[in-house]
């Protein structure tokens, strides 16, 4: 099943393959994915941060890259695409201004925060079978 945010299926297969440390790796994605936020926001807020500039521009698709993968594969459907969202603006011709970079980060803060809390919860139900 999919939700808005999560792939429960992927969440479901993760599961069963990972079995008893699948725990772990609920853990390790949120306290990683805690860390691609906190990048993310001290790149574009910066001082003298310019999404133009090629090389914080290359940094950020870069990052936003990183994130979208790991996303996918941990089932956050709407996450990885708003990194994906972030990735192509970077590889784009034209980009956009340093303000639609800020709200596109702030996008994926806050789903982020969905799906922190949704693994959160699947976290302490995992904890609970084991």
């Amino acid at each position: 099943m999919v939700d808005n945010h999560v792939d429960l299926s992927v969440l479901e297969t993760l599961r069963d393959v990972m079995e008893g440390e699948f725990p772990a790796l609920l853990k390790v994605f949120i306290e990683d994915s805690e860390q691609r936020v906190r990048d993310l926001n001290g790149v574009t807020r910066a001082c003298g941060f310019s999404f133009n500039a090629p090389k914080q521009r290359q940094l950020v698709g870069e990052m936003a890259h990183s994130f979208k993968g790991s996303s996918s594969n941990m089932g956050a459907t709407r996450l990885a695409e708003l990194c994906r969202q972030l990735e192509e603006s970077a590889r784009a011709a034209v980009a956009p201004d340093d303000q639609q970079v800020s709200q596109m980060v702030v996008a994926i803060e806050t789903e982020f925060r969905v799906v922190r809390d949704m693994f959160d919860v699947e976290l302490q139900s995992s904890l609970i079978r084991h």
